[in-house]
This record gives structure tokens, C-alpha cells and sequence, in this order.
């Protein structure tokens, strides 16, 4: 009975750390989306472009929408309107995932 009792109890302590073990191995294999970096560039204003047309361009590489793409457009460039021109500059923001490096940098500071 006592060695029953000793094996049950060794095999659930078993069974436990191999499923412990099993997750542990699943977590791992799980990819993590990248962090996402924001950059900033100056593009010049081209004849015909829009505020909306440009938002609808750039947005694409960043996780906002249109709409707030040009609310934020509109902040990083003073702007109270929606009017541009022609031969004008525009600060433009895109993302791009973050390296290694920048991992490293940011995780040294």
C-alpha cells in the first residue's frame, strides 16, 4: 500500500512537471509582435497633394488610422487647418519595427 501510494505520488509530481515543462516550451514558441519605433521625417509638399491624401499614405506605415493620422499631423506641425501647399515642407511620422540594437541601447540606459 505505502509503495502505491509513494508511486502515485511520484508519477502526478512527473505528470505535473511535464506539462509545466510543455507550456513553458508553447509560451516560448509564441512570436511577439515588435515593438514598433516611431521616426520622423520632412517630405515637400507636391501640387495636388492634401492633407488626407498624405495622411492616407503614411499612415499605412504606423498603427493609426487615417483620421488620426491627421490629428496628429496637424499637432506635430502647428497646423489649425487642413490646408497645405504647394512647395511647402511637412513633418511625417512612420514606424518601423525596433532592432536589436535599439533593444539593447534602450535596455543599457
Amino acid at each position: 500500500m505505502k509503495k502505491s501510494i509513494i508511486l502515485l505520488w511520484f508519477t502526478m509530481v512527473t505528470g505535473c512537471m511535464l506539462l509545466f515543462m510543455f507550456f513553458v516550451n508553447v509560451m516560448a514558441k509564441e512570436p511577439q509582435t515588435p515593438r514598433m519605433v516611431s521616426y520622423y521625417t520632412c517630405i515637400r509638399i507636391e501640387p495636388g497633394d492634401t492633407i488626407w491624401s498624405i495622411a492616407e499614405t503614411y499612415s499605412q506605415r504606423t498603427d493609426l488610422s487615417v483620421e488620426d493620422y491627421v490629428l496628429r499631423l496637424k499637432q506635430m506641425n502647428h497646423m489649425g487647418e487642413d490646408t497645405i501647399h504647394a512647395g511647402h515642407y511637412l513633418t511625417v511620422m512612420y514606424q518601423l519595427p525596433e532592432t536589436e540594437e535599439e533593444a539593447e541601447e534602450e535596455s543599457s540606459q
